[in-house]
């Protein structure tokens, strides 16, 4: 089993809590996996719009980033684990820039047509990735870009997930900070 590196900045570690609580305003996660990365301004159900209250635990979880994080330079640094293979809420933009959402509207399921004028999806939302294709949403970006804005590498962790972390010990935390300057 291969793992991928996830780094929190928090002085608790992988503290789980409610989203809203974790987040700068109420969190929307759209209940989609993305699977093509080019493929952007989708349409989604909004039965498949998920707005979780403070108080339901099955959403508990902590912000962290993939691999690396260019932005933060402070702070304590925690590293854990996840299984390569895993699936992980990322925000709900693709690489191709200027902010382009894989999903910008949504559609009633009872209606065959869209309402309004599209574009109605909340653009702070998150969306299911793989993090192989996270990872390459992030190499895609580095290719046409200097600056790696946070959004890239973020990604929400879930309870269940941080539980599964594999924390390094003392000598690999060690190793890993060497590696990362060399």
């Amino acid at each position: 089993m291969q793992f991928v590196k996830m780094i929190r900045f928090h002085r608790n570690g992988f503290t789980s809590g409610s989203p809203s609580k974790q987040m700068e305003k109420d969190p929307v996660f759209l209940n989609r996996v993305v699977h093509n990365l080019f493929h952007t301004g989708q349409a989604i159900f909004t039965t498949e719009i998920i707005s979780p209250k403070e108080e339901d635990r099955d959403w508990y979880g902590c912000l962290c980033y993939l691999e690396e994080n260019a932005m933060q330079t402070s702070g304590t640094r925690t590293i854990g684990f996840l299984p390569r293979e895993s699936n992980i809420w990322v925000r709900n933009i693709s690489h191709v820039g200027d902010g382009t959402p894989y999903y910008n509207r949504s559609l009633h399921p009872l209606l065959e047509y869209e309402s309004g004028d599209g574009g109605n999806v909340m653009t702070d939302s998150w969306v299911k990735m793989s993090v192989e294709d996270a990872l390459e949403r992030t190499r895609l970006w580095k290719e046409k870009n200097v600056h790696l804005p946070d959004w890239v590498t973020e990604c929400y962790l879930t309870e269940r997930q941080v539980k599964r972390l594999i924390y390094p010990s003392t000598n690999e935390t060690v190793m890993e900070f060497w590696l990362s300057k060399n």
